[in-house]
C-alpha cells in the first residue's frame, strides 16, 4: 500500500471555488512563453533604482510571462541590487580544478568519472549537442556547492487564494491581496552524503552507512496546524541516477511506516502548488526528464533577500518586498519520461555563477502555461574566525518560494521563518537525524 502526497487523499485541500468575484487568467500559450524568452531588455534597471509600474514595462523582458500581471500593482516597488558575485567556497573551486575534466556524459545521461566539484565546464555548452549541454547544466545543478547542506526548524507553508485581503494581522508574511486559505509549518534538513569537496581526506563522503550508495537524504516534518502534526517523510535520493528515489512518511492518522510511489512524486505536496519535485524550482531526478540547452538569459531574481522573514506584496501576495538582482542564467528545457506526468515540459532557469534555480515554469499537457515557481535566497554575512565558520556561512541560503497555479489562481508560499543553516554534520548527528525510528517520534 501506499500513501499519496495529493491534497484529497491526505484531508487537506484548498478552497472548492475560487472566491466570488475572482477572474482567472487567461491561458497564455506555449508559444507566447516562447516568443518572452526570445525577447531581450532594451535596457538594465541600474542598482539603487527602485522600479514602481510605470517602470514595469521596461523590465518586462526580465519578468516571467504570467507573473509580469501580478508584478504590475500600485503596492509593488522592485528595489535593484547591484548584481553579487559569489563565489563557491574554495575547496569547491579546487575539486573543480582538480576533476573538472574527469566527467564524462554517457550514451543513458548519467556521468562516468565524476569525483567532487562542478562536472561541467559551462564554456563547453556551445560545443556539444543541446541535448547534451542540457544534462551538463543538469549535473551542474544538482552538484552545485551546498556544504553538508541546509535545515530550517520553522518553514511556513502558506496557501494564498483571492478575493478581499484579509491579511493586515497575519503573521505569515502575506501583505498583499488574497486571502490564506490555510497555513502548515514544518522543520525541513538536507544532508549530503558524498562528493563533498571540503573532505578530500576521507574521499569525499562522510563514514557512514549509506554514504556509498545515497547521495542525500531530506528530513521533513510537520508540526503544525494539529490535523497534520506530525506527518514526516524522509527522502533518500541514491548516487546510481537510474535508482528510484526511496521515499517513506509516517501519517499519524493511520500509525504506520508507508512507502511512497514515484509517480507521487507529480502530486501536489501536502495540497500545495509544489510537488516533491517542484522543491526550488527542480528537485526531481535528473534521469526522469529529456534535457536540452535553450542557452543564456537575464532574470530578475531575489538572490540577496533583505528580509529577516520574506514579506510578499502585489495582487496575490506573491511579489517578494525586497531587493532584486538583474542575474544571468542559463535555460534548460526539460520534458518528462512518463506519459502520465500531468505537465507535458517544465523551462528551467539557472544562476550561472551559484547553479541555484531561479525561475521555473511549467507547461501543462494542452500547452499551456500553468505553474510559475520562483525560489527567493539570502548571502550570509560571511563569518572567516575559524574554517568551519567559513564553510557554513559561504552557501547561498534558501529564504522561500513562490509557487503560483494560473489555473486556479492560488499561491503557495513556502518561507523560512527561523534561520536557513548550514551546519557541520557529525556522523552520529546524520544517522541520528535520518532514522527511520524518526518518522514515528513526531516533534
Amino acid at each position: 500500500m501506499v500513501v499519496s502526497l495529493n491534497a484529497k487523499r491526505l484531508g487537506i485541500g484548498l478552497a472548492a471555488t475560487l472566491a466570488a468575484g475572482s477572474v482567472a487568467a487567461a491561458d497564455i500559450p506555449r508559444a507566447d512563453v516562447e516568443a518572452w524568452l526570445a525577447a531581450a531588455p532594451a535596457t538594465l534597471p541600474a542598482p539603487g533604482a527602485v522600479l514602481t509600474t510605470a517602470d514595469l514595462e521596461s523590465v518586462r523582458a526580465l519578468i516571467a510571462p504570467g507573473y509580469f500581471d501580478y508584478v504590475n500593482h500600485p503596492d509593488v516597488q522592485l528595489e535593484i541590487q547591484e548584481t553579487g558575485d559569489y563565489q563557491a567556497h574554495p575547496s569547491y573551486d579546487a575539486a573543480t580544478a582538480a576533476y573538472g575534466s574527469k566527467a564524462t556524459l554517457n550514451a543513458a545521461g548519467g556521468m562516468d568519472g565524476y569525483v567532487a566539484g562542478r562536472p561541467f565546464d559551462p564554456e563547453r555548452f556551445d560545443d556539444v549537442t543541446p541535448e547534451e549541454a542540457g544534462l551538463m547544466v543538469a549535473w551542474n545543478h544538482v552538484y552545485r556547492w551546498q556544504y553538508f547542506g541546509y535545515k530550517v526548524d520553522a518553514l511556513d507553508m502558506t496557501y494564498v487564494m483571492p478575493g478581499a485581503a484579509t491579511n493586515s494581522a497575519n503573521d505569515k508574511g502575506v501583505e498583499g491581496g488574497g486571502t490564506i486559505d490555510r497555513s502548515l509549518v514544518q522543520v525541513y534538513h538536507r544532508v549530503y552524503l558524498n562528493h563533498l569537496t571540503m573532505l578530500p581526506d576521507s574521499a569525499y563522503k562522510v563514514d557512514v552507512d549509506g554514504s556509498d550508495t545515497r547521495y542525500f537524504k531530506d528530513f521533513i516534518s510537520f508540526v503544525e496546524p494539529f490535523d497534520v502534526a506530525g506527518t514526516t517523510f524522509v527522502v533518500e535520493r541514491a548516487l546510481d541516477p537510474n535508482e528510484e528515489d526511496q521515499v517513506n512518511s509516517y501519517l499519524p492518522s493511520q500509525r504506520r511506516v508507508r512507502r511512497l510511489s514515484a509517480k507521487e512524486r507529480a502530486d501536489n505536496f501536502m495540497g500545495s502548488n509544489y510537488t516533491l519535485d517542484d522543491f526550488e524550482g527542480f528537485s526531481g531526478r535528473v534521469m526522469d526528464y529529456e534535457w536540452v540547452y535553450r542557452g543564456q538569459r537575464q532574470l530578475l531574481h531575489v538572490a540577496d533577500s533583505k528580509q529577516e522573514k520574506m514579506r510578499f506584496s502585489g495582487t496575490l501576495s506573491n511579489v517578494a518586498i525586497d531587493r532584486w538582482q538583474v542575474r544571468p542564467t542559463f535555460v534548460v528545457e526539460l520534458k518528462p519520461r512518463w506519459d502520465g506526468h500531468p505537465m507535458s515540459a517544465k523551462y528551467l532557469f539557472i544562476d550561472q555563477q551559484t547553479q541555484n534555480p531561479v525561475l521555473a515554469l511549467t507547461i501543462d499537457r494542452n500547452g499551456n502555461l500553468w505553474r510559475i515557481i520562483l525560489p527567493h535566497y539570502q548571502r550570509a554575512v560571511p563569518d572567516l574566525s575559524t574554517p568551519v565558520r567559513a564553510l557554513e556561512t559561504s552557501p547561498s541560503r534558501w529564504r522561500g518560494s513562490i509557487a503560483l497555479d494560473l489555473k486556479t489562481n492560488t499561491t503557495s508560499i513556502a518561507r523560512a521563518t527561523s534561520p536557513t543553516e548550514f551546519p557541520t554534520m557529525t556522523e552520529r548527528e546524520i544517522e541520528r537525524t535520518f532514522s527511520l525510528s524518526r518518522l514515528t517520534e513526531g516533534r
